[in-house]
């Protein structure tokens, strides 16, 4: 019996659209579309200017929110579709950013006890890979 990816997920994800730009180290900014985004990652709409991206890069993700509030975070690509849709974990994001992230996710959840259950399995998993 196999898993599908949507029982492997620890964090429930927010369908938002929002300007994403994508910093790579030794480039440009890309522009691109945000498709979801949870407390642990996001997945955007790549385009011709992602053909480069492959899984395991690591890239400063900017996703504009509104004229003042952003998240901008370091992000591993952790998969890439035929569709162009690429998937993101954040590994470092700053206090602002995660804040303006929790609060996203707060106001479109709904539910409070979901999004502890969330908060909690971040902090499990965040105390995890620092032990490693």
């Amino acid at each position: 019996m196999s898993i599908s990816n949507d029982e492997k997920r620890r964090f429930e994800r927010i369908f938002h659209d929002a300007v994403t730009h994508l910093l790579p180290a030794d480039g440009a900014a890309i522009q691109c579309n945000l498709l979801d985004i949870s407390l642990n990652g996001c997945l955007i709409s790549g385009n011709e200017n992602t053909a480069n991206c492959q899984v395991g890069n690591m890239l400063n993700i900017d996703i504009i929110l509104g004229e003042a509030v952003s998240i901008e975070a370091l992000a591993r690509i952790v998969f890439i579709g035929d569709d162009k849709q690429i998937g993101f974990q954040f590994d470092e994001i700053d206090i602002d950013s995660i804040t303006a992230l929790r609060r996203l996710v707060e106001l479109n959840m709904g539910d409070t006890t979901l999004l502890e259950r969330n908060l909690l399995s971040l902090s499990t998993l965040s105390s995890t890979n620092s032990a490693l």
